[in-house]
């Protein structure tokens, strides 16, 4: 016997359970999530852990958190990132009490990135006394560089940098 597709109700089709509510929905009318689409999170929320979606249950559930991902990511591209190596220290408002650490990424910019990120989704934007390092690795006659950066998030005074840079770069 075969399955009715939840949303266009044809029986034709071949089906997939939706990850959520496990209805049968046809490939035309699922809604498909790449695993790898919320890599930067720390945990994965539970409803984010599927692959396939029927369009009720990825409306009014992954959606929401797909947005939210989403809003982060961007947020995360507008941190300021300061290095540990730098002369004067930006002006700080609020400053997390635990470092960030991102251990084995592929490039410098996918560390950066990832440190923002974290930076972003507690709400701070700013990442200071930044350190960024690579370790070469070797696996047989392949050598690849792997990536680590420690940071802490914090609350710096925009405004006030702002203008420093400003006065900085008129001289």
């Amino acid at each position: 016997m075969q399955q009715l597709c939840l949303t266009c109700r044809r029986s034709n089709r071949a089906t997939v359970p939706c990850g959520l509510c496990q209805e049968p929905v046809c490939k035309d009318c699922e809604t498909f999530i790449e695993p790898s689409s919320f890599s930067f999170l720390k945990k994965t929320p539970e409803v984010l852990t599927h692959t396939h979606y029927c369009q009720s249950c990825y409306e009014n559930s992954a959606k929401a958190a797909l947005d939210a991902y989403n809003e982060t990511m961007e947020r995360a591209h507008d941190i300021y990132f300061f290095f540990n190596t730098q002369k004067r220290p930006p002006p700080i408002i609020k400053k997390a009490r635990l470092s960030e650490t991102v251990e084995n990424c592929g490039d410098r910019d996918e560390t950066i990135l990832r440190l923002a990120f974290f930076a972003a989704q507690d709400g701070y934007n700013a990442i200071i006394e930044a350190d960024i390092t690579s370790t070469k690795v070797r696996n047989g006659k392949h050598q690849t560089t792997i990536w680590r950066g420690t940071g802490t998030p914090a609350q710096v005074d925009s405004v006030k940098l702002e203008k420093h840079n400003d006065r900085h770069n008129q001289r």
